[in-house]
C-alpha cells in the first residue's frame, strides 16, 4: 500500500510540474544586445534598429517594428538578417527627429523553432522614459501549450517504446517474442501522433498557415522528422514479418530509425544552441537513447517474462539488468552534463522554473534507480524461479518513468537559465483587469490584460451567462482595439483561441503605445453575435505631479516631462458644470521658457465613464491652449497629447478632483 501511495504521489508531482511550472518560463530566442541599447539616449538618430538573439532566428517568421510616441510605425522596410551575421536583424528607419521610441520584435528560433516577444525603448535627444515610451520590458514567449507538452510525451514514449523493444529483442532475449511486432506497431503510432501534435503545435505558436511553415524552419525540422518516422515505420513494417531472419533485420532497422529520429529531434532543440554543438548533441541524444533502452526494454522485458518462470526468462532477465546498469550510468552522466551546461549556477537551479523541472527530474530518477536496485539485487537473482517481485517492482519502474518523460517534454518547452541570463534586467509587471456586459444583459466578461504595458500583452477573456456565471461556449472571439484620443491609429483587431479551461486567449501588440484604449470584444456563436465594449488604460508610470494651491484661485498642477520640462494645468474657476481647461509646456521647471506647440489633444475621463475629446485653442502664440470642459464630479483623468512646433511628441496625464 505504501508503495502504492509513493507512485501516485510521484506521478502527481510530475504531472503538476509538467503542466504548471512551464506556464511562468522565459523565451527561448532572447536578445543579447540592440542598436540603440534598450533605454539609451542617443543624439544622432539612427539609420536602422539592429537586434542580435542568442538562437538564429527565422527571418520569415521573424519581425522588428519601431512607432514614435504617437504609435506611428517609423520603419522604412521589412525586417532582414544583417549579411554574414544570422544572430542579428535589423529594421531600417525613415529619418526621425528627437523623442522616444518603442521596439517591439518578435521572433522565431530556426534552431527549436519556439515563438519569443518582447519591447524596450530608446529616446533620441532626450530620455526614454517618456510618458509615452513605456514598453514592457519583459521579454516572455507565450506559454507551452498542453498540446506542445504531450505532443513530446507521445514522440518521447513512441521512441523509447520501438529502441527498447529492439535493444531488449536483439540483444536481450534468445528468441524474439510473438508480440514483438504488435508493440512495435503500437509504439510507432504513438509516435507518429507525437509528431503532427508537435507540428501542429509549432504552426499554432507561429499564427502561420501550413503553407507558409514548410516554407521555414518549421518545415524543414517538421519534414526531417516525417522522413526519419517513414524510414522507422519501413522497419517496423518488417519487424511484423513472421519469419526470423526478415523480423531481426525489420526491428534493427525500427531501431536505428527511432534512434535517427532522435537525433533529428535533438538537433532542433536547446542542444542545437548551446556550445560545443557537437559535444551537447551527442550528450543529449545519448540521454534519450540510454532512456529508451532503459524505459522501453523494462516495459519489453515485463511483457516477456508472462507466464511461468524458467532459467530462459531468468537469463533475460540477467542480461537486462547488466544492460539496463550501463544505460543508468549514461542516463546519469549525461544528464548531469547537460543540466551544468543548461542551468550554469546553484541559483538558477532553485530559483528559475526550467531548474525546478530539473530537481523533480532528478528525484523521480533517484526513486527509478532505487527500485531498479532493488530490482537487480533482490529479484533478479532468483529470477528464474520467482517472477512476481520483478513485474511488480518493474511495473512501478515503468509508470514513473512516463512521468519522468513527461518531465522532460515540458523541459523541452521551457528556455533554459543560462538562455535567458541576458535577459535578467527584464521586469514583472502586473495584471490589467477589466470587467463588462452587453446591452442586453445576456452576458459577462472578464478581460486580463498581462503585463498589461504598452507593446505584446498576453490576453485572457473569460465568457459567462450575466444570470448563472455559467461559462458561455462561443465559437469565436475577437477584440478590436482602437485609441480614442489618436483616432489616426486606426483599430486592431486580435482573434482569440479557445483554451481548455473555457478561457480564450492570445498574444499581440495591439496595446502599442501607454494611454486609454477601446476594446470591443465581439462574441460569435452560430446563430448570434454579442458585442461588449470596455476601457482599459495601460499600466504605466504615475508621472510625478505637484499641486499648489492659491487663496482664491484655482489650483495649479505641474506635471514633469521628460529632459525637465514642464505641463501646467489648471481648471477654471475649478467646480462642478462649465469650465475651462488650461495647460501650458514649459522647457524648464523655473517656468522661463515656453515651448512652442502645434497641437493639443485633451481627453477628459470620468471614473467608470468613457473619454470625451475636449476642443482645444491657442490662447497664446507660444504653448498656453484652453478647451471648455463641463466637469463631472469625483476624480477625473484628464489625458494630454502635444506636439511641439519641431515634431517632438509629448504625452502625459493628471487627474483632478473639482474643488480639492
Amino acid at each position: 500500500m505504501q508503495a502504492r501511495w509513493s507512485l501516485i504521489v510521484a506521478t502527481a508531482l510530475a504531472v503538476g510540474a509538467a503542466v504548471w511550472l512551464p506556464l511562468t518560463a522565459d523565451a527561448h530566442a532572447l536578445p543579447q544586445s540592440a542598436v540603440p541599447p534598450e533605454g539609451a539616449e542617443v543624439q544622432t538618430a539612427p539609420k536602422l534598429v539592429e537586434i542580435t538573439f542568442g538562437e538564429t532566428p527565422d527571418p520569415k517568421l521573424s519581425s522588428i517594428t519601431v512607432v514614435n510616441s504617437s504609435g506611428v510605425s517609423v520603419d522604412a522596410g521589412p525586417t532582414a538578417v544583417v549579411p554574414g551575421h544570422p544572430l542579428e536583424l535589423d529594421v531600417p528607419l525613415k529619418p526621425i527627429g528627437n523623442g522616444a521610441y518603442t521596439v517591439t520584435w518578435k521572433t522565431v528560433s530556426e534552431t527549436d523553432g519556439h515563438l519569443a516577444t518582447g519591447a524596450y525603448a530608446f529616446g533620441v535627444g532626450e530620455s526614454a522614459a517618456s510618458a509615452n515610451a513605456h514598453a514592457s520590458k519583459e521579454v516572455v514567449s507565450p506559454p507551452p501549450s498542453i498540446l506542445a507538452v504531450v505532443g513530446r510525451w507521445l514522440f518521447f514514449i513512441g521512441l523509447m517504446g520501438i529502441v527498447g523493444v529492439a535493444s531488449t529483442c536483439l540483444i536481450v532475449s534468445d528468441v524474439l517474442p510473438a508480440f514483438a511486432g504488435r508493440m512495435l506497431g503500437a509504439t510507432w503510432i504513438l509516435g507518429a501522433l507525437g509528431v503532427a501534435t508537435i507540428v501542429e503545435a509549432q504552426r499554432e505558436a507561429a499564427g502561420v498557415t501550413f503553407g507558409v511553415m514548410f516554407s521555414t524552419s518549421l518545415g524543414t525540422a517538421a519534414i526531417e522528422r516525417i522522413v526519419t518516422l517513414l524510414i522507422t515505420g519501413l522497419g517496423v513494417a518488417a519487424g511484423l514479418f513472421r519469419y526470423a531472419v526478415a523480423t531481426r533485420a525489420g526491428i534493427a532497422l525500427a531501431g536505428i530509425g527511432a534512434a535517427a529520429s532522435m537525433w533529428v529531434d535533438v538537433a532542433a532543440s536547446h542542444a542545437g544552441a548551446q556550445a560545443p554543438v557537437g559535444v551537447n548533441l551527442v550528450a543529449q541524444w545519448a540521454h534519450i537513447v540510454a532512456s529508451g533502452v532503459w524505459f522501453g526494454g523494462l516495459l519489453t522485458l515485463i511483457f516477456a517474462v508472462r507466464g511461468q518462470p524458467s532459467e530462459v526468462k531468468g537469463r533475460a532477465v540477467r542480461r537486462f539488468s547488466t544492460l539496463a546498469a550501463i544505460a543508468i550510468i549514461v542516463v546519469a552522466l549525461t544528464g548531469t552534463f547537460r543540466a551544468v551546461i543548461e542551468i550554469g549556477s546553484i541559483g538558477q537551479l532553485f530559483g528559475t522554473a526550467f531548474g525546478v523541472l530539473v530537481l523533480v527530474k532528478v528525484a523521480l530518477f533517484v526513486a527509478l534507480a532505487c527500485l531498479g536496485a532493488i530490482n537487480r539485487y533482490r529479484n533478479v537473482p532468483r529470477a528464474a524461479t520467482v517472477l512476481r517481485g520483478l513485474r511488480r517492482a518493474g511495473s512501478t519502474e515503468v509508470v514513473i518513468g512516463a512521468a519522468v518523460v513527461l518531465v522532460a517534454a515540458a523541459l523541452v518547452n521551457v528556455a533554459p537559465p543560462v538562455a535567458s541570463s541576458a535577459a535578467a534586467s527584464t521586469t514583472r509587471s502586473s495584471q490589467v483587469v477589466v470587467t463588462g456586459s452587453d446591452f442586453a444583459t445576456t452576458v459577462k466578461v472578464r478581460l486580463t490584460v498581462s503585463p498589461g504595458t504598452a507593446g505584446f500583452n498576453s490576453f485572457v477573456l473569460r465568457v459567462s451567462d450575466y444570470d448563472t456565471g455559467a461559462t458561455v461556449h462561443a465559437s469565436s472571439v475577437q477584440l478590436e482595439f482602437a485609441q480614442p484620443l489618436r483616432p489616426q491609429l486606426g483599430e486592431s483587431t486580435l482573434t482569440l483561441r479557445r483554451q481548455t479551461n473555457g478561457t480564450f486567449a492570445a498574444r499581440g501588440g495591439n496595446l502599442a503605445i501607454a494611454g486609454i484604449w477601446e476594446v470591443a470584444v465581439i462574441i460569435e456563436n452560430a446563430s448570434s453575435s454579442t458585442e461588449v465594449h470596455l476601457q482599459l488604460i495601460t499600466a504605466s508610470p504615475a508621472p510625478m505631479v505637484t499641486a499648489t494651491r492659491f487663496n482664491g484661485l484655482p489650483t495649479l498642477y505641474s506635471i514633469q516631462l521628460q529632459n525637465g520640462w514642464l505641463a501646467q494645468v489648471y481648471i477654471d474657476p475649478d467646480k462642478l458644470g462649465a469650465d475651462e481647461f488650461h495647460v501650458t509646456f514649459f522647457s524648464s521647471s523655473n517656468e522661463t521658457s515656453e515651448i512652442q506647440i502645434a497641437a493639443v489633444t485633451v481627453g477628459m475621463t470620468a471614473a467608470g465613464g468613457t473619454p470625451t475629446i475636449l476642443v482645444s485653442r491657442r490662447l497664446d502664440p507660444i504653448g498656453h491652449f484652453v478647451a471648455d470642459a463641463t466637469i463631472p464630479a469625483g476624480a477625473t483623468r484628464y489625458d494630454i497629447i502635444a506636439t511641439t512646433q519641431s515634431g517632438v511628441a509629448i504625452s502625459t496625464y493628471v487627474t483632478i478632483t473639482p474643488g480639492a
